[in-house]
């Protein structure tokens, strides 16, 4: 019996040592591992001291966006997978960030190439005046950084393995704007915060017509110009605007259309996590429109200019002053061949697009001609039926309506 309990004991003790040497060794995996102690979703994070997460957070997780060439964006638009973006605020100076990427268990650290550059000629279209910098990431601690405290968007495209960084400065343009589709107007600089800013601008005139939110002076970003969408479409372009309307935003939207003249207090929120948030709020009356003086004509790719050849986007067809009715109601009438149904125009003042424009989505279409034309899709007239027409522009300056009526010869 004796022995027995002997037995027993030191049976008990190996037990208790072994409990004791595994309890031991499972604080010290512990201690060492760099799994971290929340859960994280796979996917690629934007993180470092020079944002407001030093380490993850769901709020830094770069999301997919719309490829530019696929344009117009709608509610129901598809997202091209491997293109990701984040708008985040970011100190300036050597904190700054790196893009990890979490796959299960496994992370990766990404830095910029050895091409990531200042993009010191930007296309028309593209950001500029600003900082913007392109090229290739590669597997690196070092950082990304900005040398001016703000906002920024980061873009990547993990197919593409190239990624850009873009200082954002928001503005406004468009038709109803001061500065028409040629010259953005700006919205103050807000005080920066790593997690939420705000733009603000007031008394701001707007007539009637089509606008949208851009920032830094550009449509988008490209990354690519050969990548094969299929129908046609070629490349990979990031938007660095905001359409469709004002309470949903949408980075390449159609046009937003503002229906009533007046002065204007317009607001653009960030929050972090959350993202965009817009108002638009009205606050005086404008006099009505003296629109004797305009000169308005045809802009567009659906018709012959006057030597025979195809019309592009870059000169008016039957430019004229209008009719004056009431001293209120102005007249344009134009007889026209709309020989391309897949072409598109506007109506527009001038030479340029710093003055007025007008939309099929401004307008109310009337006459019996009126069914053969529709919306192309980004607010522009598009016919379906090829003919010659009489289009008769009027504008109300009084209630800013404005009517087309077509008729088909």
């Amino acid at each position: 019996m004796k022995k027995t309990f002997q037995k027993f004991a030191v049976l008990l003790s190996a037990l208790v040592l072994l409990a004791m040497v595994f309890s031991l060794n499972s604080c010290k995996k512990s201690e060492d591992t760099t799994t971290p102690s929340v859960i994280v979703l796979d996917g690629y994070y934007v993180k470092g001291a020079g944002t407001a997460y030093a380490d993850f957070n769901d709020n830094g997780m770069m999301k997919a966006t719309y490829n530019e060439v696929l344009n117009p964006v709608t509610l129901t638009s598809t997202k091209r997978a491997s293109l990701m973006e984040l708008y985040i605020p970011v100190k300036a100076g050597a904190d700054g960030f790196n893009i990890v990427k979490v796959a299960g268990s496994v992370t990766k650290i990404y830095g910029p190439g050895t091409d990531f550059l200042q993009v010191t000629s930007p296309t028309t279209d593209e950001p500029h005046g600003v900082f913007f910098k392109r090229g290739s990431l590669v597997e690196s601690t070092d950082k990304f950084t900005v040398d001016t405290s703000g906002m920024y968007h980061v873009v990547l495209d993990y197919d593409l393995n190239k990624v850009s960084v873009t200082r954002v400065k928001w503005g406004l343009i468009g038709a109803a704007t001061p500065g028409g589709w040629s010259t953005g107007t700006s919205m103050p600089e807000p005080t920066f915060n790593l997690t939420d800013m705000k733009w603000e601008i007031t008394d701001l005139t707007l007539t009637k017509g089509s606008w949208k939110f851009r920032y830094s002076n550009g449509w988008k970003i490209i990354f690519d110009t050969a990548y094969d969408n299929g129908g046609g479409k070629l490349g990979v372009k990031v938007n660095t605007n905001f359409g469709y309307n004002v309470d949903t935003l949408l980075p390449g939207g159609a046009d937003m259309t503002n229906s009533v003249q007046g002065v204007y207090t317009c607001k653009l929120e960030y929050v972090l996590g959350t993202g965009y948030k817009a108002t638009l709020t009205k606050t005086a009356n404008l006099p009505p429109v003296d629109y004797s003086a305009y000169q308005m004509g045809i802009i567009g790719n659906c018709y012959l200019k006057a030597d025979l050849t195809q019309a592009a986007w870059d000169e008016n067809f039957g430019t004229s002053l209008p009719s004056v009715t009431g001293g209120t109601t102005y007249t344009w009438t134009y007889t026209v061949d709309l020989n391309l149904a897949a072409g598109e125009f506007k109506f527009r003042q001038g030479t340029d697009w710093a003055g007025k424009s007008i939309g099929y989505t401004d307008v109310t279409m009337a006459g019996p001609g009126a069914s053969h034309f529709t919306d192309s899709g980004s607010g522009n007239f598009k016919v379906d039926v090829v003919g010659n027409y009489t289009l008769v522009l009027v504008i109300d300056a009084v209630t800013e309506n404005y009517t087309v009526t077509a008729t088909k010869n």
